[in-house]
């Protein structure tokens, strides 16, 4: 070992977040998946001390890491008899932030730990928490193979008429939710032994949805950023719909957004850590808790915090886990920064599954003045999203002088910016 050099475990990686690593400095370890080691960049990969790799299936499944916590244990055992035991573990993503705090609790260390980890997966006891506390969540009911109908029936009583939410508990992005049309649906499908373990029944929660975006050190929200969804996440993954997010311009609920994200952060005892949360804003001017990560928001919204704002939020992760200090000096908001008045992020959905070739691509030369920044594919690339929950046609940032100003530059990129695609390499 060299004098003076930390040992960092990273639990996964990629590619994106190389920059927030100094390599120098430590001894970088990383324990991740066999999959995760192919999609690294070979120059990337050797920057690393050592790369322990975990034998699991490539899939969208965010509980695979938790689940070999056992032979996790074993290869930062062994990391650690080369390069000492560790001393910091570091997990951004929705799939490693649990194991990365069992580790922590393992080898003594500080950051988030298991009991917070648990609470920012696991969306029933996130929720049972958050409403012992008196936070305002939707009804929800865990479900699985063994719930019957007369519970079915007893949780839907209260319900208003209209759709029903089924999701997984702890998986992410929109990963296995299905809205049913009414709960003569639920009942039904529960009959048909269509309900599987692991899952929840939630209410529908009428109102457009808010992400929220953070840095909490030492208990302090040192950064704040709330930005409203023009569609939803379930749309882009299940309907092939855009999926963009605009700032708020209101002073007034930022700040109430402000208060009941802190009661959150304080109530699940997140401390030090980025974190993403989403919430309702309702009809009746109602904020109702959604659910929230212990990490960074994933699709645009990093790359809009940092160029817009210069928050490195995955910077902020990794200084958070090894107990740096932020370079986010004093608190703010994103009101903080005047220009644009307002801004946002754009992703257009690539639409069919498996690799496309790119042969056509239309409507860059009518992209508004608003467009900040955008990335975009070319004729003859091969797009196959692998690795990449986000599969993206191209991605925009807009700005301007206010959050109807970009929402309108938004609408114009979509009903003028085409790409053509044929499926294959």
């Amino acid at each position: 070992m060299t004098a003076g050099k930390q040992h960092v475990v990273h639990i996964g990686f990629h590619a994106s977040e190389a920059h927030t690593v100094d390599f120098d400095a430590d001894h970088v370890t990383a324990v991740m998946a066999r999959g995760s080691l192919t999609r690294l960049p070979g120059e990337l990969a050797s920057r690393f001390a050592r790369i322990a790799l975990l034998d699991l299936p490539d899939s969208a499944d965010l509980d695979t890491y938790d689940r070999a916590y056992d032979h996790m244990c074993d290869l930062v055992d062994e990391l650690s008899a080369e390069f000492g035991a560790p001393d910091a573990i570091v997990a951004l993503y929705e799939h490693t932030t649990l194991p990365a705090a069992r580790l922590r609790e393992r080898f003594g260390l500080p950051g988030t730990n298991v009991r917070t980890a648990l609470l920012c997966r696991d969306k029933v006891p996130m929720k049972e928490t958050l409403a012992a506390a008196g936070v305002p969540v939707p009804r929800f009911l865990p479900v699985g193979p063994e719930t019957g109908r007369s519970e079915l029936e007893d949780f839907l009583a209260p319900m208003p008429p209209g759709p029903i939410v089924l999701k997984p508990r702890s998986q992410g992005a929109s990963i296995g939710v299905r809205i049913l049309d009414d709960a003569d649906a639920l009942l039904v499908l529960a009959a048909e032994g269509g309900l599987e373990e692991g899952h929840e029944v939630e209410e529908f929660v009428q109102g457009p949805i808010y992400h929220i975006d953070g840095v909490v050190r030492a208990g302090e929200m040192r950064w704040f950023c709330t930005s409203r969804y023009l569609d939803t996440c379930f749309n882009f993954q299940h309907g092939d719909q855009p999926l963009a997010a605009v700032t708020s311009d209101s002073p007034e609920l930022t700040e109430r957004m402000q208060e009941f994200t802190a009661r959150v952060l304080d109530t699940l005892g997140l401390t030090d850590s980025t974190f993403h949360m989403e919430l309702f804003h309702t009809p009746d001017d109602e904020l109702v808790f959604l659910e929230i990560g212990n990490r960074f928001g994933g699709a645009g919204i990093s790359w809009h915090q940092r160029t817009v704002f210069g928050v490195d939020l995955a910077k902020e992760a990794v200084l958070a886990c090894t107990g740096r200090p932020s370079e986010v000096l004093t608190p703010k908001t994103m009101l903080d920064t005047p220009d644009p008045g307002a801004s946002g992020w754009l992703y257009m959905p690539l639409g069919a599954q498996g690799s496309v070739h790119v042969l056509g691509v239309t409507g860059l030369e009518e992209l508004p003045e608003a467009v900040l920044s955008a990335e975009v594919p070319a004729v003859g690339d091969v797009l196959n999203g692998r690795g990449n929950v986000w599969r993206t046609g191209g991605r925009f940032l807009v700005g301007g002088p206010s959050t109807a100003s970009v929402e309108q530059s938004m609408a114009r990129i979509v009903d003028t910016y085409t790409l053509t695609t044929k499926a294959g390499d």
